[in-house]
């Protein structure tokens, strides 16, 4: 829980950018944040805005992504990977009044890291035994995209009412297990897709995740997550049940997550652009303000076993099984 990085780009043909981010949590207490954007044409093909740069050096195994020094303070040279084949979530396409705004297929995969990451001159070394990584991949017409539309019937945004988002992974000495998980308030799933998956050269194959009951701790008057339990039932009958613990939370929006100063994910903030700044999150104050999208770095505990990974958890609007 030392350090937590979260790193990503998204390229945007229609609204001719491509955008990137880079968050660094040390020690649950600072977190450094920069934020890049670019016009996409003519270098369509270039994974690379300013000193943030992204190489597949194998498919659906390895990725090389690099951020140069920065005036934030902030740089890395990392290697995500795999442990597990990536596995392809259940599509999702959803309309509103006759138009879609979401027709996304989304890829996870559970992995290591290797390099090193620097932080104002301190640098942090990343040996794939005691370093673990998770990626996502999505692509299709995905919501929270840029500013609205203009000359349109106002989107109706019923359906993110009271309701939680939450993505989950878990990695093992020797299996792993992810979920992405939309519940309405009143226990209605909307969306479930998951897997307990192992690893490459393991002939057992993924098994899907049919069903998620679960019971999470929030920091007091906060949306932020503390620790919780879930029990996972898979296709073939079976149950695991997990206990994790907060060890770092990463904040997204320092990422432009549900937006933040003005960036929003495939907005044109000009031909070629970076913003950023430091946070001091071990602020309850600082954290509740910059609460949206987070991830939560957990321990877990499958029985005797320890593993490690992720809970994003996002709550919009009331929601009284958590008090909300």
């Amino acid at each position: 829980g030392e350090v937590v990085l979260a790193t990503g780009f998204g390229v945007y043909p229609n609204r001719n950018v491509m955008d990137g981010y880079g968050c660094v949590n040390i020690d649950n207490k600072t977190q450094h944040n920069i934020r890049l954007s670019r016009e996409l044409r003519p270098q369509i093909e270039d994974l690379k805005i300013g000193p943030l740069s992204w190489e597949v050096l194998e498919g659906l195994k390895r990725i090389h992504v690099a951020l140069d020094e920065n005036e934030y303070g902030i740089s890395y040279d990392l290697e995500f990977v795999g442990r597990v084949p990536a596995h392809e979530e259940i599509p999702q396409v959803r309309r509103d009044k006759g138009r879609i705004f979401m027709n996304t297929c989304r890829m996870a995969q559970l992995g290591k890291a290797k390099g090193w990451v620097m932080v104002d001159g301190k640098k942090y070394d990343i040996d794939e035994d005691s370093w673990r990584a998770q990626r996502d991949h999505s692509w299709g017409i995905r919501m929270g995209v840029g500013a609205p539309e203009q000359g349109v019937q106002s989107p109706d945004i019923s359906f993110f009412a009271n309701l939680m988002i939450n993505w989950m992974t878990a990695q093992f000495e020797d299996w792993g297990v992810h979920y992405y998980l939309l519940e309405k308030a009143d226990g209605t799933v909307e969306y479930l897709s998951g897997a307990l998956v192992y690893g490459f050269g393991d002939e057992r194959e993924a098994i899907p995740v049919v069903a998620v009951d679960h019971n999470f701790e929030y920091h007091p008057s906060s949306g932020r997550m503390k620790s919780g339990r879930v029990v996972l039932t898979i296709a073939n009958g079976s149950k695991i049940e997990l206990s994790m613990r907060q060890m770092t939370t990463m904040y997204l929006m320092g990422g432009g997550y549900v937006g933040y100063n003005g960036f929003y994910h495939g907005i044109w903030m000009g031909p070629d652009w970076i913003d950023g700044e430091r946070w001091n999150v071990c602020d309850p104050d600082v954290a509740n303000k910059v609460h949206g999208l987070d991830d939560t770095v957990c321990e877990y505990r499958y029985g005797d076993e320890v593993g490690y990974g992720i809970i994003e958890n996002l709550i919009l609007g009331s929601f009284p099984k958590y008090g909300f």
